[in-house]
């Protein structure tokens, strides 16, 4: 609503631009930090607590290396996923410039978005504000059943190949070994 406030002459959109844009580095950087210096260890307690295969997060950390500025920028201007996904780029030790300018794109976009959303607003802010009201609850449960039929449905394949892969006769997992398909676990 700031952007609106200086659409209106109340403050220079230009001051909150790079006040906003600063503030959104800093966060990300801060947790960061957090999570270069204590969140692998909470990770890896939490992962046994829920006797989630060590294995599992070693291709969690494998595959953030290869895809985590991605990530990390795309998370950046995604409500609700913002505050909490540079927490894992600094448990997985990503090279901190790649980072930060993953996170500083992600937050300028953001920002910039923001200011720019709010600038056009301008006196009809308040409508916007009733509409986040009225629907931020409902797009968080879509997002929720969306998250949910995503892990049902990937559950539902790896059953039916390794089903598959069980009825081959001399497959691995016929004799006793590990499946290779696990394309879809990560």
């Amino acid at each position: 609503m700031t952007g609106a406030l200086a659409s209106l002459g109340h403050l220079n959109i230009f001051a909150l631009a790079l006040a906003s844009i600063a503030g959104s580095i800093a966060g990300a950087c801060l947790a960061y930090v957090i999570g270069w210096y204590g969140g692998a260890r909470l990770l890896r307690g939490a992962a046994a607590r829920l006797r989630i295969d060590t294995r599992k997060t070693q291709l969690l950390e494998k595959w953030f290396h290869r895809a985590g500025a991605r990530m990390i920028f795309l998370s950046r201007i995604i409500p609700y996923i913002r505050p909490f996904s540079c927490f894992p780029a600094g448990i997985a030790r990503m090279p901190f410039r790649r980072f930060f300018a993953a996170a500083a794109s992600g937050s300028v976009v953001w920002c910039v978005g923001m200011l720019a959303i709010g600038w056009n607003l301008g006196p009809r802010w308040r409508l916007a504000l009733y509409l986040m009201q009225r629907y931020t609850v409902l797009a968080v449960v879509v997002i929720v059943l969306l998250a949910v039929g995503y892990f049902l449905v990937k559950m539902t394949i790896k059953r039916r190949l390794d089903a598959r892969l069980r009825e081959m006769p001399g497959s691995a997992l016929d004799a006793g070994g590990q499946n290779d398909h696990d394309l879809l676990e990560v």
